[in-house]
């Protein structure tokens, strides 16, 4: 501090000025680089990301309202056992199973040929109506186009 006190006496009083201006420059551009404008940007940020969290809120809302329409969120009807369960609603879809072996209260089903979007519907169903979840599956291709092997399916309620 004594160093700075003889420095400051030392130099002229032009000199003095000059270097208050200076350090009030210096003083305003810390706050406004270092602190106003930070603040600032942070803050347009946190709006502009407010916004997005609010479209993805009304969209899922929106998306929310269709799969409850549709019967997702619905509470499932259960019609008998598993077996059942999987028998009829496959008749209904025109499913036709090479094999089904009851595990434990789960179910494996194999299907040599069936069409994607006819197997899909089926395991829509069997979720949405009867509580049917799909624990595991091995699917593979066919030479039909469109077509799939279900190499194995495991199902339980």
């Amino acid at each position: 501090m004594e160093q700075f006190k003889a420095w400051w006496e030392s130099i002229t009083p032009r000199e003095q000025q000059l270097a208050m201006i200076s350090a009030v420059v210096l003083g305003i551009a810390i706050l406004y680089w270092g602190i106003w404008s930070p603040l600032t940007n942070q803050l347009a940020d946190s709006q502009k990301q407010l916004v997005r969290a609010e479209s993805t809120l009304n969209w899922s809302k929106e998306k929310a309202t269709v799969l409850l329409d549709s019967g997702v969120g619905k509470p499932p009807v259960r019609g008998g056992n598993l077996t059942q369960i999987i028998n009829s609603s496959a008749q209904k879809h025109g499913i036709i199973f090479s094999r089904i072996v009851n595990k434990k209260g789960k179910m494996e089903v194999w299907i040599t040929d069936v069409e994607f979007n006819r197997f899909i519907k089926w395991l829509t169903s069997l979720s949405n109506k009867q509580g049917v979840s799909v624990l595991n599956a091995d699917l593979g291709r066919t030479e039909r186009s469109g077509y799939i092997k279900v190499n194995r399916l495991l199902l339980s309620q």
